[in-house]
């Protein structure tokens, strides 16, 4: 069930009656919320409804084996317990074929020829983020940072909420688990803001998105060798804006979806192309995760207090695995790398220029290192849209080629990018008066905007619904 569709529009309203109409039953409503993100998340593939309440189960039973453990000994126990459950999960189905051929082919340079075994099985949608979630929860409890929660049905309907199951944000147990043990409110606020964030997201994805999918990006990346240099680069750009409305539409769309019953999800981007610099880009883009390796890799490892060459490392490993939690494959090692030298390198010349976090750059200076720092991006996309490192060799010989011609670039894909990225780099004021204005509306103008958004939608939506890009992540 796709959020850009009618059959959640749906579900969700459905969800939503039925939640308020059990506002003064807590149990039954945080039951009602656990049924409806089980029959969710089995929409997709029934069977991997198992292995995901199993990881609600070792969350709330090693959460609270931690606390009651005898010795800091049995406490780390528990903890690498919880941690091997939720790594294996990710390694057995998401890494295991591709580290299975690593050592296929790195045999098979030795003169060892060796069969390796392959897992045919579907990656299961979401497990990328339910397994980080999990972690973080027995990793605070381990520091004492989360007290561990005694209830199993408040532990599985935070790990098995439906707005954020299939692509996030990563929601930490403490963020949510509050707001399920208080009285719920909704205000005539957030139901505003909800709405409004859900027909947002929903015109990121559909309105442009998917038309940059359809018009362009697809058959562009599929044979780049059809392509000019020019009408290349334009894809690159349209990428880089289809995958933003695409992932960020979504957080839209579960942020929106979670404030109708009440309750307050964090948010994921901060207008990522405007960042002068890729520490500032990660600090903007995918914000939960960069937060979660963040914390619980870079700091954990000593951060920035301790040596040059070690500090360095830290800042390296943490973009390398950013780069690696994206997919099992060379191009997403490589664009780990890449990221990883970028952030090095950039902190390098910082460090020796004498900045400060209180220096006031030129405004010719911030556009410059917008700049910079956007193509950089664009360019490190070739990596994260390539099926393969040959596929992305054969998207940058086409970029290197130096034709011209933009044939194949619609007036219409021009409009709807050009608007896009005047839209992400207008004041967020602006943004924000429109929340305001809707928000402020009758309820029915409000009903009336959203049906006139859904028939735009409609007369530009895709023969065919395209799925979230980072559902398969």
């Amino acid at each position: 069930m796709l959020f850009h569709s009618l059959d959640y529009v749906l579900f969700l309203a459905l969800v939503v009656v039925l939640f308020w109409s059990l506002v003064r039953h807590d149990k039954s409503r945080l039951v009602l919320l656990l049924l409806a993100s089980c029959r969710f998340y089995m929409l997709w593939h029934p069977a991997y409804i198992l292995l995901l309440l199993a990881s609600v189960f070792v969350a709330w039973f090693v959460g609270k084996r931690i606390p009651e453990a005898a010795t800091p000994r049995a406490r780390k126990g528990w903890l690498l317990a919880s941690l091997a459950w939720s790594l294996g999960i990710l390694g057995t189905f998401k890494y295991f074929n591709f580290f299975a051929s690593v050592v296929t082919d790195s045999l098979g340079l030795l003169g060892l020829e060796v069969s390796a075994p392959a897992l045919r099985v579907i990656l299961p949608v979401g497990v990328s983020f339910f397994t980080f979630q999990s972690m973080a929860y027995t990793i605070d409890v381990y520091r004492g940072s989360q007290k561990p929660e005694s209830s199993l049905l408040h532990v599985a309907a935070w790990l098995v909420f439906f707005p954020t199951l299939l692509a996030g944000p990563i929601v930490r147990a403490g963020q949510l688990l509050p707001q399920f043990h208080a009285p719920p409110r909704l205000t005539p606020r957030m139901a505003g803001e909800g709405l409004f964030l859900i027909l947002k997201g929903l015109v990121k994805k559909v309105v442009v998105a998917d038309f940059l999918v359809v018009n362009l990006v697809d058959r562009a990346f599929d044979n780049p060798a059809a392509f000019t240099s020019l009408e290349m680069l334009v894809a690159l750009y349209a990428y880089t804006m289809q995958i933003y409305c695409d992932f960020s539409g979504y957080t839209d769309v579960a942020r929106g979806s979670a404030m109708l019953l009440g309750l307050e999800l964090p948010e994921n981007f901060a207008r990522p192309y405007k960042a002068t610099s890729p520490a500032e880009f990660w600090r903007r883009w995918h914000i939960t995760l960069s937060r979660w390796l963040r914390e619980y890799v870079y700091y954990p490892l000593g951060g920035s207090h301790v040596g040059t060459a070690r500090t360095y490392f830290n800042l390296w490993l943490t973009l390398f695995l950013i780069g690696c939690w994206h997919g099992a494959g060379w191009t997403f090692v490589v664009y780990g790398i890449v990221h990883g030298t970028a952030m090095v390198i950039h902190r390098y010349f910082y460090k020796r220029s004498g900045r400060t976090k209180t220096t006031v750059d030129p405004r010719w200076l911030v556009v410059v290192k917008i700049f910079l720092t956007f193509h950089f991006v664009v360019l490190s996309r070739i990596l994260f849209r390539s099926d393969s490192l040959g596929k992305a060799g054969d998207v940058v010989e086409v970029l290197m080629k130096g034709s011209t011609s933009l044939a194949q670039v619609s007036w219409g894909l021009w409009a709807v990018l050009g608007v896009t990225f005047l839209i992400h780099w207008l004041p967020q004021g602006l943004v924000d008066g429109a929340k305001g204005l809707f928000v402020r509306l009758p309820a029915p103008v409000q009903g009336l905007v959203m049906a006139g958004v859904a028939v735009v939608m409609v007369k530009m939506a895709a023969t065919q619904a395209v799925p979230y890009v980072y559902f398969q992540f």
